[in-house]
């Protein structure tokens, strides 16, 4: 869908090689089912040998733990988002949707039986000791998600600015 950076919350993702990006926010199928439906940024296809697809939410900041409700509602929210993107990412690459076709082709072929899927949150400017209850809190909400898609315990995964950007998320 892109090769142009994508700016959110402070950052700039990308820009990713020709059809390795999805910007799953912006699309069409999105478009047509997003009233009450939460969605992550972008999807990032890394098809190296072991081929995954990333689902990135952008943040620039965070409540903290000890700050409730807004703690505990915000880590659903982001359930939502990734619960909801991988979703509509599956049952977009198996044509359930009859906008398939908007689809970059390396995701219209890729392999979802074989594929990795890694829900990745990035928030700008977080320090590093703030991530660990973060992410404890994010993989206990997607506890289901994880088990019931059989991912990798380590498929749910916070990181902040300076973290994404040695991943190569963000420039």
């Amino acid at each position: 869908m892109t090769t142009e950076p994508i700016e959110e919350s402070g950052m700039i993702f990308g820009p990713y090689p020709e059809g390795h990006c999805f910007y799953i926010e912006k699309c069409e199928t999105y478009k047509k089912i997003e009233n009450g439906v939460k969605i992550a940024e972008f999807l990032l296809l890394r098809p190296q040998k072991d081929p995954s697809l990333w689902v990135i939410e952008a943040k620039s900041s965070t409540p903290h733990p000890e700050t409730q409700p807004n703690f505990d509602e915000f880590i659903e929210e982001i359930r939502d988002k990734f619960t909801n993107s991988l979703t509509l990412t599956v049952a977009t690459c198996l044509k359930r949707h009859s906008t398939y076709g908007e689809l970059p082709e390396l995701f219209q072929t890729v392999d979802l039986e074989t594929t990795n899927f890694r829900l990745i949150l990035v928030i700008n400017g977080h320090q590093e000791e703030w991530l660990p209850p973060l992410q404890d809190a994010l993989k206990k909400e997607l506890h289901c998600t994880v088990k019931t898609w059989n991912l990798s315990p380590t498929s749910v995964v916070v990181l902040n600015d300076a973290m994404a950007r040695s991943q190569g998320l963000i420039s």
